[in-house]
């Protein structure tokens, strides 16, 4: 079995934790670096005995948690969603809603109730996982020169994995764009950097339930701590005062984009309030950088991150 037929499917669930049955058609992300791991609770049956043997352990309660990383790109067609898998059905599952303008834009921002939830589909190779329920979150990493990336991590609830294979795949034909001209700024100060992360770090708890075949109901997003770091090139205070703004905890606004120039294949990533966790010193082939990690908080709720397909 190869590691490389690993083919994974995504569907937005209508019911939480039923199979809305994802097509290989209609529901193939192209991915990389996908890590799944099925885990469960050792029940141990600690009693005492005469003999030192312990006894067989039983399995309680499981889910599965994912992993893999795929590209950041549009539909290819303005204010419209694609027949083929698209990676906005992973940005619902963490905790985004998803505005159609026809003919115009897809907007994301968060919410903070009604979480939609996704079931996965698996293959590695001729293994077979079906994960229902799965909600996760999500780290945006983009570097000069090359294509943005996401790395998505999923929780879902536990389905037994059996021997299959999926039937012929149709993936997006469209290029994502490159981190040139990316037209970021920080307010109106426009920092020389190479690379940007930004992460929506969703809390994932766990809603268990007696009556439950499997003891776990529901994988629950119950807060998130959006951020990311950035790493300029440093300059004095009178050109921009990293320092100071870290000091008096000054929230600035944070542009990416448009990034790209086909449409339905423009991105954009705006933060009303990002705030600076404190910089420290880098080099950067001899040049003094600062690495800035920073929180984004919201403006008027639910608005702290957006993203923007035009």
């Amino acid at each position: 079995m190869l590691t490389r037929k690993t083919v994974i499917l995504a569907k937005i669930e209508t019911e939480y934790g039923t199979d809305p049955t994802p097509t290989p058609a209609a529901n193939a992300i192209l991915v990389k670096d996908v890590d799944i791991k099925p885990s469960g609770e050792l029940v141990e049956r600690d009693f005492l005995r005469s003999s030192l043997s312990p006894l067989q352990f039983v399995m309680g309660m499981k889910e599965v948690d994912v992993t893999f990383t795929t590209e950041f790109k549009g539909t290819g067609t303005r204010g419209a969603l694609p027949a083929w898998g698209w990676e906005g059905t992973l940005l619902r599952a963490c905790g985004l809603d998803e505005t159609i303008t026809a003919d115009t834009k897809i907007e994301y921002l968060p919410v903070s109730d009604s979480f939609e939830s996704v079931t996965l589909y698996v293959y590695k190779d001729g293994i077979f996982h079906k994960i229902t329920g799965c909600r996760g979150t999500f780290t945006i990493n983009g570097s000069v020169g090359k294509y943005l990336e996401v790395k998505w991590t999923f929780k879902g609830l536990y389905v037994a994995p059996v021997d299959a294979t999926p039937a012929a795949q149709t993936f997006s034909s469209v290029i994502p764009p490159l981190l040139f001209s990316a037209g970021l700024t920080l307010d109106a100060y426009s920092p020389v950097a190479t690379a940007i992360e930004i992460s929506m770090n969703n809390n994932l708890g766990k809603r268990t339930d007696l009556n439950t075949a499997t003891g776990l109901r529901e994988i629950m997003i119950t807060g998130r701590k959006p951020g990311g770091s950035l790493d300029p090139e440093t300059v004095t205070e009178a050109t921009y005062a990293f320092w100071n703004k870290w000091e008096n905890a000054t929230a600035i606004a944070l542009n990416i984009g448009p990034i790209g120039s086909a449409q339905g294949n423009i991105i954009t990533i705006t933060a009303p309030k990002l705030q600076s966790e404190g910089p420290s010193y880098g080099d950067r082939e001899g040049l003094l950088t600062y690495q800035v990690p920073f929180r984004l908080s919201m403006n008027s709720g639910d608005d702290e991150l957006k993203i923007t397909i035009t």
